[in-house]
């Protein structure tokens, strides 16, 4: 098993599961406990490989994905901010819904069950140590930045924080709370469209059914094995990532079940949860805010 090849899988694999996270990261620094992160990249998947396979432009069909990320979650948004739902229910509610529409609309568009036609994928990068990777790769390093900037330098990342660690506080200085929610569910949301978007035409060039497997729950966990630090975050999804590949070369190596390497990320993520806990999560996440009622 060379390494090259294993660490070029690793960050294909890694890219989608950190993009999420950073998604997941954003919106639960306001207070957002962010489980349809799976529904977003399943949807932006399918929309991203949609307006692919109409117009044979991959990068018009992330700029589809990205917008309809963010039209998902300001969706999600209308359900748990403005109409005080139960942020866990709602999320799964969505993911629920996006598998079922995504499955009809396979059928629909391209007359199958499984997958889609063959689309056009996002341009590659042949990288030295690295193997061919997609652009998303860069999107995905500027976007640790950018998060990372966002949350310790900016003052909208300071209001962000704010509403999800005491929104009464916050309310009571004058920032509204709705409305920072708002945005840092757009920014997940726009981050998810990346993550769905890079699975279908990014590396795998057609849309599958339900082909993000779990990802966006993957992508929750790592960020509360991160303690909710943009850095850390990297680390996590880039371990995930990487026992994903090696799951996927032992198959072939070692006379294992596949079914026992296939649940080895899922195992570990587990395992190391029970460890650590969600102890550092804001402390405001999940919990509806109603003024002067907090």
């Amino acid at each position: 098993m060379e390494i090259s090849t294993l660490i070029s899988s690793m960050l294909r694999l890694g890219v989608p599961l950190l993009l999420a996270a950073l998604g997941v990261l954003v919106s639960a620094k306001a207070g957002i406990v962010n489980m349809g992160m799976e529904g977003n990249m399943l949807f932006c998947a399918f929309i991203g490989a949609l307006v692919t396979y109409w117009t044979d432009m991959p990068l018009v069909g992330l700029l589809a994905a990205v917008i309809a990320g963010l039209l998902y979650s300001l969706c999600m948004g209308v359900f748990i901010i403005k109409w005080r739902g139960n942020h866990v229910v709602v999320g799964l509610g969505f993911n629920f819904l996006m598998i079922g529409a995504t499955t009809v609309l396979l059928k629909a568009v391209w007359n199958s069950s499984g997958n889609s036609a063959p689309l056009v994928r996002l341009p590659q990068m042949e990288l030295p140590w690295l193997g061919q990777q997609s652009i998303t790769l860069v999107i995905a390093i500027f976007a640790v930045f950018a998060v990372w900037f966002l949350l310790n330098k900016m003052n909208l990342g300071f209001r962000i924080r704010a509403v999800g660690e005491h929104p009464a506080a916050a309310d009571s200085v004058g920032v509204n709370v709705m409305m920072y929610r708002f945005i840092a569910l757009g920014i997940a949301g726009i981050l998810g469209g990346l993550a769905g978007a890079e699975l279908s035409i990014g590396q795998m060039g057609y849309f599958t059914k339900q082909m993000t497997a779990s990802k966006g729950f993957l992508a929750y966990s790592a960020v509360i094995f991160a303690g909710y630090d943009p850095i850390y975050v990297v680390l996590t999804t880039m371990l995930l990532g990487l026992l994903d590949a090696f799951q996927m070369r032992a198959q072939s190596m070692f006379n294992i079940p596949g079914q026992l390497l296939l649940m080895l990320p899922y195992l570990v993520t587990l395992l190391a949860l029970f460890g650590v806990g969600d102890k550092k999560k804001p402390k405001a996440a999940g919990k509806i805010y109603v003024r002067g009622n907090f």
